[in-house]
């Protein structure tokens, strides 16, 4: 009879082992759902896509040409046409828009290279004025 209560102890002993370790794996897979759950939300997704074409240089380098590309193309299209209704002027400004986006995605170097200059060449004249000034009044 000993060795029946102690195989029976034995068996509970695995029993509730068993049933712990079960319990365990079914909070960790609804804490996992969860996780998937929120990974899934479209808020979620977009974040994540940002996040990963943060990190890869090339889809960087192409969104920035993409964007400078539209960037320039709107604002040929807005100083030149505005809002004209004449169809020859719509056409004509579509073609000057797509005209502009092309080129500057196709020589962003270059005018990356001359916007830093010309904005070099506004602060050194900048600090010439500011410089000057002080002088110019303390003579009056």
């Amino acid at each position: 009879m000993m060795k029946n209560k102690s195989s029976n102890d034995s068996l509970n002993e695995s029993i509730a082992l068993l049933e712990i370790k079960r319990d365990k794996e079914f909070i960790q897979l609804k804490e996992h759902f969860q996780e998937v759950r929120e990974s899934l939300k479209p808020i979620n997704i977009i974040k994540d896509t940002f996040k990963a074409a943060k990190a890869s240089p090339d889809i960087k380098n192409g969104v920035g040409k993409t964007m400078i590309g539209l960037a320039s193309g709107f604002l040929v299209k807005n100083v030149l046409f505005r809002n004209s209704f004449n169809p020859l002027k719509m056409v004509a400004s579509f073609a000057a828009e797509k005209a502009a986006s092309n080129f500057a995605s196709n020589h962003l170097d270059e005018i990356k290279s001359s916007g830093q200059k010309i904005i070099l060449a506004m602060l050194i004249k900048l600090k010439e004025v500011t410089s000057n000034k002080p002088s110019k009044e303390l003579q009056s």
